[in-house]
C-alpha cells in the first residue's frame, strides 16, 4: 500500500482540473492506497459548498461523496483559507495548519500536483 498526496492549487471555475484531479483521485483508491486529497492555495476554493452549476460548471458533489465513503482524507490547508476568507467547507473536509500539510505531502510516496 501506498500514501498518495493528491494536490489541488488551481481556481475551479477557469478550468476542468481540479475536478479531474478529485475524480482521479476516486480512482486511485481502487488498489488500495491510502489517497489524501490536500487543497492549497487557490484551490481551496474547490473545498468550498459554492454553486459552480450557477456559472455552468459541474459540481464535484459525488466525487466528494465518494471520497468520504472511501475513508479518503481531504485537508484545506488553513493559511490558504484565512488568507482568502474562507469558512464554509465541503462536509469531511479538515483544515489543517501547514505544518500538517508538510508532513502529509513529505509523507507519502507519490505526490499528484494538480
Amino acid at each position: 500500500m501506498k500514501n498518495i498526496a493528491v494536490m489541488v492549487r488551481n481556481l475551479p471555475f477557469n478550468t476542468r482540473r481540479n475536478s479531474e484531479a478529485l475524480r482521479m483521485s476516486v480512482g486511485l483508491t481502487l488498489r488500495e492506497d491510502k489517497v489524501t486529497v490536500i487543497f492549497i492555495d487557490d484551490g481551496v476554493y474547490s473545498a468550498t459548498q459554492a454553486k459552480p452549476e450557477l456559472i455552468n460548471v459541474q459540481p464535484s458533489k459525488r466525487e466528494f461523496e465518494a471520497l468520504s465513503m472511501l475513508k479518503c482524507t481531504l485537508l484545506a490547508d488553513k493559511p490558504s483559507l484565512e488568507e482568502r476568507g474562507i469558512k464554509n467547507l465541503v462536509p469531511n473536509v479538515k483544515q489543517a495548519g501547514r505544518d500538517e500539510i508538510v508532513r502529509t505531502i513529505t509523507g507519502s510516496d507519490i505526490v499528484i500536483p494538480f
